[in-house]
Formats: structure tokens, C-alpha cells, sequence
């Protein structure tokens, strides 16, 4: 610490000089050197800290407890042992065998003007290409550019709860928040919200703190352009949709479908038979 004033520092040392029976100090000398204020028995940082991490640790260990019981719980039945550590392994970025997976988007037409795209993850992009491909051509579509149909969007669903809040209430909080596009009520009473894809934890985070609700689901999705949907309406299809569909969810690589369609005339027994494998 540099000393400005050489007369006061020369006062200070001779004072230190003294004989300790002489020495004599006056109230200001006493004062504090320090320039920060002195922190007030457990109200410093450290123990705040310490306060966070206590609860987050707690809350993980809750989770990891229920996903342990769930995974044991799907060990004991029928699902091959194979299968919960290959779910294990995708969950870690990586392949039952070890290898790293890529990601990549694979693009679907099927006639007259539906279009879909899948986001993937797989450790061989030409060998699950030729897969998915085979799929298709079966199912009477071809691959081809559809990305153009879609945006990029943020996708949030909060679980409402007894005395939480009303649309309004959330519709009020997310436009304080740059980056919120939109908010809707789901049928069940949950909230949807739809974001710009870099302000999605951002969003998730300080409405789910603000009204205390869960959150069910906090992912980047393909949201159809309104001016590109199209209306399912007949049964032909409703078909040729659904076999596609369970041809591709047949393979694990395949991590989420998304469509520009919406329910036209057709009965909700047959939009539930192609709304089951996507987010629409």
C-alpha cells in the first residue's frame, strides 16, 4: 500500500520506535487499515455458499436416488440389460461401445407437401443415413431440404400446481425477459413457453424461480412456420405418416421427429396414431 503523505509515515515509525512503556496511540490510529467492510458472523459469502450447495446437493441426490430405483425397476423386467446401458451410455454422449456420437438433422418429404425433420445422434452417420433412408423410401417419402419449412425455437414446459399462477401472470413475467417469443396454457392447465434458442436457460431458469413451478420439459426444438403447415385429412395419410413414424423410432439414433402438420378432418383416434411419435 503506497503512503502519500511522507511527514505522517515518518510520525508513525517514530512512534514505533518508542519503548514499549511509551507507547501511546490515539483513537485514530486505532482505526482500521482495511478498505473492505468487515463481514458480520454468518452473513459472509463462504457460508451462503455452503447454504446453496447443501440444498443443490440435496436435490441431486433426491434425483439420482429416483433414477437409480427407476433403472433398477426397468432391470428387473423385461428390458434387456443391453439396452438400459446403451440408454445409459446415449445419455452420456457416447455409444454402448464407447464411441462418441455426432449429431446431425435428417430431412423427409412425403407427398403432396408434409415435411419432417428428425434430430440424431449416432457413431456412424453413413451406415444410420442408410438406414433411415431405407425407412423411407418404404414408407413412400423422400429425403430432400426441409429445413426451410421450420426455425429454430426454445421450448419450455412448466407443471402448474394448486394456487400457481394464471397465463396472465406468466405472460406478464416472460416480457420483461428479452428473448421470449410466446406463452400458452396447455389443455391440462401446464404452461408452454417458446423462446429464442440462446435465452432458453436464461428463461427456464428466472420463471420457474419466479413462480416456483416444475419443470417438465427445457429443450431446443424444429417449430413448423405457420405458413408452411399443412392439415392431415385422410385416412391415406394418416397411414402413410404412421408407418413411416414407427419405422424410424425403431432406431435408438433417432432422438426426436417434428412435422408441419396440424389435425385437419380426420378423428382424433387417427391424429393420436401419428401425434404419438413427434412433437408436432
Amino acid at each position: 500500500m503506497a503512503i502519500a503523505n511522507t511527514s505522517s509515515a515518518l510520525s508513525f515509525a517514530t512512534v514505533l520506535s518508542q519503548p514499549p512503556a511509551k507507547l501511546q496511540f490515539c483513537r485514530q490510529c486505532l482505526r482500521s487499515f482495511s478498505t473492505s467492510q468487515a463481514m458480520l458472523a454468518g452473513h459472509n459469502k463462504w457460508s451462503k455458499t455452503k447454504h446453496i450447495k447443501a440444498v443443490t446437493d440435496k436435490k441431486k441426490m433426491a434425483e439420482r436416488t429416483a433414477f437409480t430405483k427407476l433403472i433398477a425397476m426397468y432391470s428387473r423386467t423385461s428390458v434387456p440389460k443391453a439396452l438400459v446401458e446403451a440408454a445409459i451410455a446415449r445419455g452420456q454422449g457416447r455409444s454402448a461401445a464407447g464411441a462418441q456420437l455426432e449429431s446431425m438433422t435428417f430431412e423427409v418429404l412425403m407427398p403432396p407437401n408434409i415435411a419432417l425433420i428428425a434430430d440424431i445422434e449416432t457413431d456412424n452417420k453413413t451406415r444410420t443415413l442408410h438406414d433411415l433412408k431405407y425407412v423411407v423410401k418404404k414408407a413412400g417419402g423422400v429425403t430432400g431440404s426441409t429445413s426451410f419449412y421450420f426455425s429454430r425455437r426454445g421450448r419450455i414446459i412448466f407443471r402448474n400446481k394448486q394456487g400457481g399462477p394464471t397465463l396472465s401472470d406468466l405472460l406478464e413475467e416472460a416480457i420483461e425477459h428479452d428473448g421470449a417469443d410466446d406463452v400458452e396454457e396447455l389443455p391440462d392447465g401446464d404452461f408452454l413457453v417458446l423462446t429464442e434458442p440462446t435465452q432458453l436457460m436464461a428463461i427456464t431458469e428466472a420463471l420457474s424461480k419466479r413462480f416456483g413451478l416444475e419443470v417438465v420439459e427445457s429443450d431446443i426444438i424444429w417449430a413448423a412456420n405457420d405458413d408452411t403447415r399443412t392439415a392431415i385429412d385422410t385416412k391415406q395419410s394418416v397411414e402413410s405418416l404412421d408407418a413411416l413414424l414407427t419405422g424410424l423410432r425403431e432406431y435408438s439414433e433417432v432422438k426426436a421427429i417434428f412435422a408441419n402438420i396440424n389435425q385437419g378432418s380426420i378423428t382424433e383416434e387417427e391424429w393420436e396414431r401419428v401425434e404419438r411419435h413427434m412433437y408436432v
